[in-house]
């Protein structure tokens, strides 16, 4: 695959991988295919562990999962279906998860508690196509949801056309502490599929990165989908990708997915997906040269 390639000669590179009904993209994202697949998923295949898994094929590796403060006397409570991801700066500057089902909600906000992670991105919907994407992990309204120790607070929500942000409060019953958390849902994204055009995708990103910016201490922020591989994945690199061009002027999808790859299987699930995240790229591009 190729390597990093320079901002000015991104334009060409998409439209030379577009020819063809996309040919060029098609080989870049059949390399991806292979990364990964024979590193261990003990634990995640673990038989106590199964019933945590949203989906047989999105298990996380044991050397990039996240384990939870296991519980005195529950085999496997140290589990959650949740991997360590890259970014531009350290090995572990994401989380991603799968959308937490209905036994691994009080795992997914041990996870948000454990890591203190003042950040959740969202992006599924809970129902798509009449499925069950994701578990209804938040509160409904003011009424506070309790999960073992940890009790959580709807503060207020912003609903915008393509996404809601919402802004939680974590408590540790026990120990009185608590936790600000701030929801970032953007519902505008088929699962397997990609969002109507760059831009709605583009300016949730900057909210986001500018959030993320300023929010610099607590843990990395943890980021989900329903498998938390494709859409995730997509986001990611999103992000790790347009910051590398910010600050090296430099731009490496295909070895940044691979990288993800060996961290989490399936990132970036789909070609569609593998060639959006190009197109948004490009769009980031032309709209800074109109600035």
């Amino acid at each position: 695959g190729p390597g990093d390639i320079p901002a000015e000669d991104f334009a060409d590179h998409v439209r030379k991988n577009e020819r063809d009904s996309n040919a060029g993209f098609a080989d870049e994202y059949q390399q991806l295919s292979l990364v990964g697949h024979s590193q261990s998923q003990m634990v995640a295949s673990a038989s106590e562990n199964n019933a945590k898994n949203r989906y047989r094929n999105v298990l996380p590796y044991d050397w990039s999962r996240v384990p939870l403060k296991p519980i005195h006397e529950e085999p496997g409570s140290d589990y959650i279906n949740a991997s360590f991801m890259p970014g531009l700066w350290s090995p572990q500057e994401f989380i991603a998860t799968q959308g937490p089902l209905p036994q691994t909600v009080g795992d997914f906000w041990r996870l948000v508690w454990e890591q203190q992670s003042h950040t959740l991105v969202m992006l599924t919907n809970c129902m798509e196509a009449g499925r069950v994407k994701c578990e209804h992990y938040w509160p409904l309204d003011s009424q506070p949801c309790t999960h073992g120790h940890l009790r959580v607070t709807l503060v207020g929500e912003e609903v915008m056309e393509n996404w809601t942000v919402r802004e939680l409060l974590l408590l540790q019953v026990e120990e009185q502490k608590t936790l600000s958390v701030r929801q970032f849902h953007y519902q505008a994204w088929p699962d397997h599929g990609v969002p109507s055009s760059p831009d709605t995708l583009l300016a949730f990103w900057r909210m986001l990165r500018q959030w993320l910016d300023q929010t610099m201490e607590g843990g990395p922020p943890i980021v989900h989908s329903s498998a938390g591989v494709g859409r995730t994945g997509t986001l990611i690199a999103l992000d790790v990708l347009l910051r590398q061009l910010q600050s090296e002027g430099l731009l490496g999808p295909f070895s940044f997915v691979r990288k993800m790859r060996e961290s989490r299987p399936l990132m970036v699930q789909t070609e569609a997906q593998y060639v959006f995240l190009h197109q948004c790229i490009l769009r980031f591009l032309q709209q800074s040269a109109q600035a």
